[in-house]
């Protein structure tokens, strides 16, 4: 039986996964209600602060990801 859920082997593999997590959880309900508020923050709403940051985060995991977690030749 195949398993199409893929986990990471090494150490740095599980810390971005981690990272990525708690990405994803900075934008679950509780936080999102602590950042819906009526006042701005460099000229915008935090909520929209928290998304702009949410998906930087994301991108730079995912930019660290590629730099650390290349394969190898013998990987292919």
């Amino acid at each position: 039986m195949k398993h199409f859920v893929v986990h990471p082997r090494s150490r740095r593999g599980w810390c971005l996964a981690l990272a990525f997590a708690l990405l994803i959880s900075a934008g679950i309900w509780p936080v999102v209600a602590a950042f819906n508020r009526a006042e701005l923050w460099f000229g915008l709403p935090p909520l929209a602060v928290l998304t702009y940051a949410i998906v930087t985060g994301c991108w730079l995991t995912m930019l660290i990801a590629n730099r650390l977690l290349r394969r190898s030749d013998s990987d292919v």
